[in-house]
């Protein structure tokens, strides 16, 4: 997910299950809201939304994860959280954390004295399907 400033996906959710958050940037799915209608996925230049047909199958038999990870939820739409809950207890994104080359980066954008601005005021950066308006927040160095 690109977590978009302007979500295709959100404008195309017919219920209001798919929003930004207002404080954080992140395009959340509120899954009690989501009635598996897929008009997100179908909207998204992405396509990094999921629906999960029925119940949720695991390869070890359950899931794993962060304990307040939003759960995978029957006949409902997902996508990448950004990994909200981490980021809510001072904590970077699994994916940046996880990853062994240091390839991913995350902070705050706006602060021009946070590690990232300085990286991408370095490096030339470029964003993804950026003439479908939807303003994507994820930046790729070149």
């Amino acid at each position: 997910c690109q977590h978009c400033e302007n979500p295709a996906c959100v404008s195309a959710c017919p219920t209001g299950a798919s929003m930004r958050n207002p404080d954080t940037g992140i395009v959340e799915i509120d899954t009690e809201a989501c009635i598996g209608c897929q008009s997100c996925i179908k909207a998204c230049p992405y396509h990094v939304r999921t629906f999960i047909d029925g119940d949720p199958t695991f390869t070890l038999g359950f899931a794993v994860g962060e304990e307040d990870a939003p759960a995978h939820v029957a006949n409902t739409v997902e996508k990448c959280t950004l990994c909200g809950s981490r980021i809510a207890r001072g904590l970077a994104p699994k994916c940046v954390e996880a990853c062994l080359g240091e390839a991913r980066f995350w902070g705050d954008l706006d602060d021009p004295e946070s590690d990232v601005s300085k990286l991408i005021a370095s490096r030339e950066a470029v964003r993804l399907l950026e003439s479908e308006g939807t303003e994507p927040s994820v930046y790729y160095l070149i």
